[in-house]
């Protein structure tokens, strides 16, 4: 698909997910930090983030995002700085708005060392199409990792019951540890009107405190093509700024 037909899917879906969320709240998109204010010695770090290690050599990174930029972690090492794989990737609402929450490996090519801290840097993606006054680099602070403790645990998804031949009931396990919030995460169709067509789109929808079932419709539509009729579920959590771990989400899958 070419890359503004992509783009603009995204755009769109994504706007009307956090409608269907019931967000209530825009799409959190930070642009670079304006100057200090005066008397600083500094200016703020143009990208904030926060980091947790998830294992020993999985760490989660959660970072404000500005979509001019193609973002990247590095770990600070006793020998330097190294760049490190993502192993997963999305995009979270938070109670004050959307994060990207990125998992990376520390232990990529066999090393064993942790990292001292890690760091986003952000290179503006399509420099010519900007004013020279627009950074092409952006950074975060040096952010020292958190225990994994920090890290909150998912319910398992325990089935997913036809109710009819639209509807779905999706149980999952009750939630542990008194998470900020729990979400039933759901990919299925979605029709952009803009480029007039259905593919696959994932939804956040938050749960009530203690539910441990919802109910979900199935898209029927007759136009949605074969490789995009499925509809899957699963369960995510997020408690102090952190989020469950992404490479754990085992997704149960249906089809219409």
């Amino acid at each position: 698909m070419p890359s503004r037909i992509a783009t603009a899917v995204a755009t769109c879906a994504l706007s009307l997910g956090v409608l269907a969320s019931g967000a209530g709240t825009a799409i959190a998109a930070s642009s670079p930090a304006a100057g200090p204010a005066a008397g600083a010695t500094s200016p703020r770090p143009a990208i904030d983030a926060r980091a947790a290690a998830v294992d020993g050599c999985s760490y989660q990174v959660v970072r404000t995002d500005d979509s001019r930029y193609v973002h990247s972690v590095s770990g600070i090492f006793a020998g330097g700085v190294r760049e490190l794989p993502v192993q997963k990737e999305d995009f979270v609402r938070f109670s004050d708005g959307w994060r990207v929450v990125t998992q990376v490996d520390a232990c990529a090519g066999g090393r064993t060392q942790a990292p001292t801290a890690l760091r986003v840097t952000g290179k503006l993606d399509n420099p010519d199409g900007y004013d020279s006054s627009v950074p092409r680099t952006i950074r975060s602070a040096d952010v020292k990792p958190a225990a994994s403790s920090v890290i909150p645990k998912a319910p398992a998804v325990t089935s997913v019951d036809r109710l009819d031949a639209g509807t779905v009931r999706v149980n999952w396990k009750p939630a542990q540890g008194s998470p900020d919030l729990v979400a039933l995460m759901e990919t299925k169709p979605f029709y952009s009107s803009e480029i007039g067509i259905w593919h696959p789109y994932t939804f956040q929808r938050d749960v009530p405190g203690g539910a441990t079932s919802a109910d979900r419709k199935l898209e029927r539509h007759p136009d949605i093509p074969a490789s995009a009729r499925a509809h899957s579920y699963w369960m995510r959590v997020v408690k102090g700024g952190f989020v469950s771990d992404l490479r754990a989400e085992k997704p149960v899958t249906i089809e219409p």
